[in-house]
């Protein structure tokens, strides 16, 4: 039996639990606090601490074993007594006996026990879930102060000389042999322009090649006559404007298709049962219109219109502006 696993589960709840004939372990409650030298800010934590003096058995650990293990609380006085007699063994020998979770104790002279608490376990309920964690405060830059500058330096900063610019210099002749220059190149630019001009003209003006006939008619064909019905016959046909079709602006629309393929398959489809479809475009959406007919005259195409809908509901007219 560990004896420190039941001290540990009473620390969570009580603030003392007695050892017999060994001490008793106190725990008090600390409130959080951030340590200026290490950084580190703790949560509220539960302190422990020894009290050699408090020996006298008051039977809580004794009754939570007796619960726990299922056995009479004299049977757990007794489990008590022989891990303390095992702990106070190992002092004697060692000098040191650690309990798991809860502290060190260090065995100095004249028999007198030192207690160190380890920290790896927070007892406190309260602060269930919380961490210690190192926080460091950001550094604060100084501004920078401009060194201080005496009279005397503030007068040999002045007395230093400037250094001067330097301003160019115009000179005309530098500026005459450029434009001579300029000239000169623009002058046989006009030369090269003029020749190729000259070369072009008597190249498209010079007679091309002809061959002369080699064949001689040999034989007088005879006139041909037209009568007056041949060259009635023979006028060519010509439409009037009121003989010409009028302008479709009615469209019957069976669909109209993102796809142009899906459009040549519905006129495809038109087509065979009979309708004079076509596909008359794009709409302003882009999409492929299929038109059954195209009227010229409104009235003829809504006509029209009540008749196909009795076969498609959908189908709609479309004014071609």
């Amino acid at each position: 039996m560990k004896l420190e696993k039941y001290i540990e589960d009473l620390l969570y709840r009580y603030d003392l639990v007695i050892i017999p004939d060994f001490g008793g372990i106190i725990a008090r409650k600390k409130n959080a606090h951030y340590n200026l030298e290490s950084y580190i800010f703790l949560p509220p934590y539960k302190e422990l601490s020894f009290n050699i003096q408090l020996q006298e058995n008051d039977g809580l650990l004794a009754n939570y074993i007796a619960d726990l293990e299922k056995i009479s609380y004299n049977e757990a006085v007794e489990q008590i007594t022989s891990a303390v007699a095992e702990w106070k063994n190992i002092l004697s020998e060692q000098k040191r006996l650690k309990l798991e979770q809860i502290g060190i104790f260090n065995l100095e002279a004249g028999d007198k026990i030192v207690f160190s608490p380890l920290t790896t376990r927070n007892y406190l309920t309260e602060a269930y879930g919380l961490t210690s964690f190192i926080h460091r405060p950001s550094i604060k830059r100084e501004p920078v102060v401009a060194p201080l500058v005496s009279e005397e330096q503030k007068e040999n900063i002045e007395k230093k000389p400037k250094s001067a610019k330097k301003i160019p210099v115009y000179k005309p002749e530098e500026t005459s042999n450029k434009i001579w220059r300029y000239a000169a190149v623009f002058l046989l630019g006009l030369g090269l322009l003029g020749a190729g001009a000259y070369f072009l003209r008597n190249q498209n003006t010079s007679p091309a090649p002809y061959q002369k006939a080699t064949f001689v008619l040999k034989q007088d064909f005879p006139p041909v006559e037209l009568s007056a019905d041949d060259s009635q016959k023979k006028e060519a046909k010509v439409l009037k404007p009121a003989d010409m079709p009028a302008e479709k602006k009615y469209f019957i629309i069976s669909g109209a298709f993102r796809n142009k393929n899906n459009a040549q398959r519905k006129l495809k489809q038109l087509t065979t049962q009979g309708y004079s479809a076509e596909v008359i475009g794009q709409n302003k959406h882009g999409l492929w219109m299929v038109a059954y007919n195209g009227f010229a005259d409104e009235g003829a195409a809504r006509q029209q219109l009540s008749n196909i809908r009795k076969v498609q509901q959908s189908a709609w007219l479309y004014i071609k502006k």
